[in-house]
């Protein structure tokens, strides 16, 4: 009977310290989405300046990358009174994806775009948006399980068709100076939880399939984790006496992490870059000759096209399942407008 008595007052203490955890979660996000509020100048008192209220959440709400995709969100959102806030940004502490959007619900917001970093964790939390009438949006990675609105990607089989049409142009230069196939190497990257390396490698095939007797086309799964991963596993790849003549990227890391190893071991004008992004030492890379080109998809019109869809469907209650944004190609003939 002790024994009875004892686990129960333990499953009690878990089960009040299990609510006060929760209690804490929701204090704080409706704490925050009141100083977002003031902070915008639109509390209750005053709602005239939007209409709605937009969450968008990423497990690290400070990456330049993520900023950028919520600077493009901000600003479409304006022109539909809709106010996009980067939720977690400003609060101290770190969260998961699953910690914001509890936050998020419990503040009430009028929509979610959220970018997936558990899947099964996140699904949990977009399905209990959806059953309190909040409309979430997935962008970059899905939870394609869950009750999500939509979600929002890049046109997977339009980048694959970009990065083979530039393997077929260095290729067919390549090969009328070596008597070979050109080694060609796609690097995938292991972070990566969607179906997209599968779409743009296939692409990659297909599009390089007229001079697929000149090539050797393969592709390598590394651990892009950091960037200290990345560049091990691309110099292993330099320094093989079967090193690629063309080294593919689907990364920023990947790309930064193939500039350095092809400066560092002598490689320039003989391993090719075909990057991805337009970090700093990419551009540069660029105008040196050291990456022949870089395949963008401009985070801003990612964001732009998640805040379409969200206020399309917060208006209209219709959205298409999936949107997608369209690459850019940055070369040295037009790289001045990603420098300017």
């Amino acid at each position: 009977m002790k024994s009875y008595k004892e686990n129960w007052k333990k499953l009690i203490g878990i089960g009040v310290v299990a609510l006060a955890a929760l209690l804490v979660l929701i204090g704080i996000g409706m704490i925050y989405h009141e100083k977002v509020k003031k902070d915008a100048g639109v509390e209750k008192k005053d709602r005239t300046d939007y209409q709605y209220h937009v969450a968008i959440i990423s497990e690290n709400p400070t990456d330049s990358f993520w900023k950028k995709i919520y600077q493009g969100a901000k600003d479409a959102g304006k022109g539909d009174q809709i106010l996009i806030e980067n939720f977690g940004e400003t609060l101290s502490g770190e969260y998961s994806t699953e910690e914001l959007m509890e936050m998020a619900i419990a503040a009430k917001v009028d929509g979610i775009i959220v970018q997936v970093s558990d899947e099964e964790a996140v699904s949990a939390q977009i399905d209990k948006a959806e059953e309190q009438n909040i409309p979430v949006i997935t962008i970059r990675s899905d939870a394609p399980a869950s009750k999500r609105v939509s979600f929002v990607s890049g046109n997977d089989y339009a980048i694959g068709e970009m990065y083979g049409n530039q393997i077929n142009n260095i290729a067919q230069k390549k090969a009328e100076e070596e008597d070979r196939k050109i080694r060609v190497t796609v690097l995938l990257n292991s972070e990566e939880r969607n179906a997209a390396p599968n779409v743009i490698f296939t692409a990659i095939s297909e599009t390089t399939a007229s001079i697929a007797s000149k090539i050797e086309l393969t592709s390598k799964v590394i651990d892009n984790t950091g960037m200290f991963e990345s560049e091990e596993n691309v110099r292993d790849l330099i320094l093989d006496t079967s090193y690629p003549d063309i080294i593919v990227c689907m990364s920023a890391v990947d790309t930064s992490s193939a500039i350095q190893c092809v400066v560092d071991y002598n490689k320039v004008g003989q391993t090719s870059i075909i990057g991805y992004y337009a970090q700093k030492d990419t551009l540069e890379g660029i105008q040196k000759g050291i990456v022949e080109s870089s395949v963008l998809i401009n985070p801003t019109e990612w964001g732009k096209t998640a805040e379409q869809g969200m206020n399309e469907y917060l208006k209209k209650r219709h959205i298409s399942e999936y949107l997608t944004v369209s690459p850019e190609l940055i070369t040295a003939d037009n790289i001045k407008k990603y420098t300017e």
